[in-house]
């Protein structure tokens, strides 16, 4: 691959109030509807991110001569009912479903009963202030972000990098500081209208929360049972008797469910997959499972009836990889309960004097002819290798240090 070294290959814009736009590095250009963004580029890779929430907002993934955009992002957000601009609501729409867009860090995960923000917690509604750009030596970039506000006393930094070659995107969160336990996730979203087959690494059991995501028939609807407890996403319980295989997606129409999938003790590697034949591309993220031990799905398919959802948001699954306890709030992750009870932590450890770590990377790759589903993926140093039914092998570009707690 040919890289010119002669010009940076990320920029971003930034919105400086009355002292105009400062450029970073060269192609900078100012973008209608786009000039509060954040835009991180190498390669035809480009992420551009959101300052309110720090959410993706939009993904754009280069390889195998395609360019593949495999994050959703709602439909209040494309202005896809709205004439292409996006919708504006008051302040009883909380940021995060504002924003709702791609990918974002959740400190703590759901409810938030520390600062009393809105779901999610402060990384995702608070404002991301510009750090720092680096352009390395491979032509790779990396971007990092600071949350304005503090949590629990920690600084918190996110980081970006994009590599030539790599259809990746490799984050870290790094907390500088602070004191006491957080239950913390990372939210992708995949719109799945038109079929997928999802895959993971060894899962030990899947469990829906003690109560439904949805309780009030006027406001939405919930399909599976709550709470169950199951061996396999291929038969989980419905709220109406019988069963049904979630590995296949979308899941039950106009519902909104939620579960969790609990790693398997001694796993080496976290890895969630999911095929979509029409879309023809395969969506893969890895993590470290000892940080982040639970993968959650979010099946939002015409579910919810209020705003900003409206029953439009359908066909969309949130793939959350976290360490939580469901999406109870801080609390109930960092007291005792049934989770921690079977030896999985649901809250990570703050370290007052140093940095607390968590590494998550995703990306996409054009589906190989014959692929249903992806079987295992595994690490080396330099690759990740993705293996299908068949026993055939696809190999990935990967910087195996950015998982740096493995």
């Amino acid at each position: 691959m040919n890289v010119n070294k002669t010009k940076p290959l990320f920029f971003f814009i930034v919105k400086t109030g009355d002292q105009g736009y400062r450029r970073h590095g060269l192609d900078a250009e100012r973008t209608k509807g786009r000039d509060e963004m954040f835009t991180v580029m190498c390669s035809g890779t480009k992420v551009v991110v959101n300052p309110q929430g720090g959410h993706l907002e939009d993904v754009s993934i280069s390889a195998g001569g395609r360019v593949m955009q495999p994050l959703h992002r709602a439909p209040w957000r494309t202005g896809e009912d709205n004439g292409g601009i996006p919708e504006v609501f008051d302040d009883g729409v909380a940021p995060t479903l504002q924003s709702l867009s791609g990918d974002f860090f959740c400190a703590p995960f759901g409810a938030d009963d520390i600062t009393d923000t809105p779901e999610h917690g402060l990384p995702a509604n608070g404002i991301w202030l510009y750090e720092q750009g680096i352009n390395h030596e491979d032509g790779g970039v990396t971007a990092i972000f600071r949350l304005r506000e503090p949590i629990l006393g920690a600084k918190l930094f996110k980081q970006i990098t994009l590599r030539p070659g790599h259809p990746v995107v490799y984050q870290r969160h790094r907390f500088i500081g602070g004191c006491g336990a957080l239950s913390v996730a990372h939210h992708p979203m995949l719109r799945i209208s038109e079929g997928a087959k999802l895959t993971f690494s060894k899962k030990a059991f899947g469990a829906t929360p003690e109560n439904a995501v949805e309780t009030d028939a006027s406001r939405g609807f919930s399909a599976l049972r709550y709470p169950q407890e199951f061996d396999s996403l291929s038969s989980v319980e419905l709220l109406g008797g019988g069963r049904q295989d979630l590995t296949v997606q979308p899941g039950p129409p106009n519902a909104e469910d939620f579960l969790i999938l609990a790693e398997e003790k001694g796993s080496k590697l976290g890895w969630t997959a999911a095929v979509l034949p029409t879309a023809g591309y395969i969506y893969f993220a890895v993590r470290d499972p000892n940080v982040l031990p639970f993968t959650m799905l979010w099946m939002s398919n015409g579910g919810r009836k209020y705003p900003p959802f409206s029953g439009r948001h359908k066909g969309v699954i949130g793939l959350e990889e976290g360490c939580t306890f469901f999406g109870a709030g801080n609390g109930p992750s960092t007291r005792r309960n049934w989770l921690n009870d079977r030896g999985y932590k649901t809250a990570i450890t703050l370290n007052p004097h140093g940095d607390t770590v968590v590494d998550f990377a995703f990306g996409a790759i054009p589906l190989p002819e014959g692929w249903t589903e992806v079987m295992n993926i595994s690490v080396t140093e330099r690759e990740l290798v993705l293996v299908s039914p068949q026993r055939q092998r696809e190999r990935v570009p990967f910087r195996r240090e950015w998982l740096s707690t493995l």
